[in-house]
């Protein structure tokens, strides 16, 4: 499903440049993709982070109705037999070493390996950067919405249900301050998982070694244990992050990119059609001081 055109890429790379000699008729010479421009991509990002911005400021608006939905989701675990969080918690709240490290990853993966996948992707597969980063803005522009019409206070927030914040108690403060400031009732669905997923899915499509692709795979797994373990998200959540990433890589993958759309209209427009393969001439003129002519190609290989 979630193909990038490689194979076609590679033998162009392969191939090299052109040496002179004719192509067949009907015969189109790919271009190496461009690297969108950074002013243009940035561009995305600030607007991406004013939106954060915006719904994160409605947080007194919604608290109350986040603080029920956390409630709601926590009570359908239990009719599902899946009400895992409180126990996993408490059990790595015991783990000092153990609850430490989860919060450092829950802290500071989320972003930084999320946008390094991005900048890589950009640097080094500029012919799949586009439908990557299309996928990434989906997943949070779905994200968001959800957050507004749904807000979810998480696991940690829930008034008597004994839940401990373990990255509020590795220093992080109950704001979980960073670069930049969460949605404090933005758990529902999880931006944490839907990220990891975007990320392990496009760097095991992309990055050739067969072992490293496995590695990937591991990623949103321990990520989806982290946010568990620390207080932050609900298993629902999870599955809800999962199926995000999921359908916007599959959006992404069936709409093509600006500059495919772009080529088509132009054909289209100018009315462009594929040359049909013509057969080789192989009749050679007859010569001067000759009464028959030879059959051989006009085309020699060299």
């Amino acid at each position: 499903m979630f193909e990038y055109g490689m194979s076609s890429y590679r033998s162009l790379i392969e191939a090299g440049p052109s040496s002179g000699t004719p192509q067949p008729a009907g015969h189109r010479r790919i271009e190496p993709v461009r690297r969108p421009r950074i002013i243009g991509e940035l561009l995305v990002v600030l607007l991406l982070l004013r939106a954060y911005d915006m719904v994160r400021g409605h947080a007194e608006v919604r608290e109350v109705a986040a603080l029920h939905h956390g409630q709601q989701l926590l009570h359908v675990e239990r009719w599902l037999h899946i009400d895992v969080e409180l126990s996993a918690n408490l059990w790595t709240t015991q783990q000092t070493a153990l609850s430490l490290l989860a919060s450092y990853w829950y802290q500071f993966a989320h972003l930084s390996v999320t946008l390094g996948a991005l900048v890589w992707c950009w640097w080094r597969r500029a012919q799949s950067y586009r439908r990557a980063r299309n996928a990434l803005v989906l997943t949070n522009v779905f994200g968001l919405a959800i957050f507004l019409v749904y807000p979810a206070a998480p696991p940690r927030f829930l008034p008597g249900f004994g839940f401990v914040d373990s990255v509020a108690n590795a220093g992080f403060g109950v704001t979980h301050g960073g670069p930049v400031t969460a949605d404090q009732f933005g758990a529902f669905p999880s931006l944490h998982l839907a990220w990891a997923v975007w990320t392990a899915l496009v760097a095991h499509r992309l990055v050739r070694s067969k072992t490293l692709r496995r590695l990937w795979l591991c990623y949103p797994v321990i990520t989806a244990v982290v946010v568990v373990v620390t207080g932050n998200h609900y298993l629902l959540d999870i599955l809800a992050g999962v199926l995000i990433a999921l359908v916007t890589l599959a959006i992404a993958h069936y709409l093509p990119p600006r500059r495919h759309r772009q080529h088509r209209d132009d054909r289209q427009h100018r009315g462009d059609r594929p040359a049909e393969p013509q057969p080789a001439n192989l009749a050679r003129p007859k010569a001067p001081d000759s009464g028959e002519s030879e059959l051989v190609p006009t085309h020699r290989d060299p």
